[in-house]
């Protein structure tokens, strides 16, 4: 199923994860932000690079887009934007690994508010950023 991704649509999953964040359940916010980065990455590859669609991999699905990325700079040399790409990285990387090793571990334990609002933070950004390829 691709979802068709608007402004709108995006402001509501982030206050679904500001409301987590602010009622102190980290672990639902970072599961929550682990789902729209997948669900947007899967859309986006969905609807720009069908030749990829059979990544399920939140990390091979962001390889895949920054490749698009690179590419699309490169035909119109442009400079590369390669502090957001290596960031787009970076948070991808980072809610993987939290969601794999959060699958064994009580939710308490795992989770604090400074990487909830990290991931937020970045979530938001590289979502945005997107966007504009979209």
């Amino acid at each position: 199923m691709v979802i068709t991704w608007s402004r709108r649509k995006l402001n509501k999953y982030l206050s679904r994860i500001d409301g987590a964040i602010l009622l102190g359940r980290y672990a639902l916010a970072l599961k929550l932000a682990n789902r729209l980065l997948k669900h947007y990455y899967r859309s986006f590859i969905v609807s720009k690079i069908p030749t990829e669609q059979e990544k399920e991999n939140i990390r091979l699905m962001a390889h895949s887009i920054r490749r698009y990325i690179i590419h699309h700079y490169r035909q119109c040399s442009m400079p590369d934007t390669e502090k957001r790409l290596l960031m787009m990285g970076m948070i991808t990387n980072v809610m993987d690994v939290h969601s794999r090793f959060c699958e064994d571990v009580s939710e308490d334990t795992v989770a604090d508010e400074a990487t909830a609002t990290y991931v937020r933070r970045n979530v938001t950004e590289v979502i945005r950023f997107l966007m504009k390829y979209a």
